[in-house]
């Protein structure tokens, strides 16, 4: 009988209920994240801490490179990120737009105060069944360590997504709510069904 309420009752009661707590974890994570979008436009000095600023409008002084990376997104084309040269002697990744082909033309060295939302991301993203094709110039995972191997250059974990980007940014965090509401009613149905199911069978 212990056996049967653990397995049939208390471990998916549990569970349903985990995943509703997860939801409201991710709630509060992107509450966060609009606060900080939210907040006013901070201009960066040149010794700031980046990742401290993660999810803010931010402007920044640099010298923006000549070399472009061609991110796929699918159908819509490829994201086109620049290293910047920062004052501080590191470099950091901007997102210059989305194109439909790659460009025939050269970039330019310029220098730019670049703003913006900066979109801090420690995870390694990397995919073990696609692979970034650097002789093609053509990059199906963005990782800024695996870029900045390539390119022989320090880059921040941080990068600019320009302003106009809002695809990088969209924040529903309603749904999450939903879903965590779903999760905790269907713990709650579980048991009484259980419960339910139990008493009639005592009653036989």
């Amino acid at each position: 009988m212990l056996k049967k309420t653990i397995f049939i009752l208390i471990i998916p009661c549990l569970l349903l209920f985990l995943l509703g707590l997860w939801q409201l974890f991710r709630l509060n994570w992107k509450n966060n994240i609009i606060k900080n979008m939210n907040l006013p436009v901070v201009y960066l000095l040149p010794n700031s801490d980046l990742a401290k600023f993660n999810y803010r409008h931010i402007k920044i002084d640099g010298i923006l490179s000549d070399i472009e990376l061609y991110v796929f997104t699918g159908q819509r084309g490829y994201h086109v990120l620049s290293p910047m040269l920062l004052t501080n002697g590191h470099y950091m990744l901007v997102n210059k737009g989305i194109v439909r082909e790659k460009k025939k033309e050269e970039a330019k060295i310029e220098k730019i105060a670049a703003s913006g939302v900066l979109y801090c991301d420690n995870s390694k993203s990397k995919s073990w069944l696609i692979k970034n094709d650097t002789a093609l110039n053509t990059w199906f995972t963005l990782s800024t360590e695996e870029i900045s191997n390539e390119l022989g250059i320090k880059l921040e974990k941080c990068m600019l997504w320009q302003k106009g980007f809002s695809n990088k940014s969209t924040i529903q965090p309603m749904k999450h709510l939903e879903y965590a509401i779903t999760w905790f009613a269907l713990s709650l149905i579980w048991c009484v069904v259980y419960y339910r199911q139990n008493k009639r069978y005592s009653n036989v």
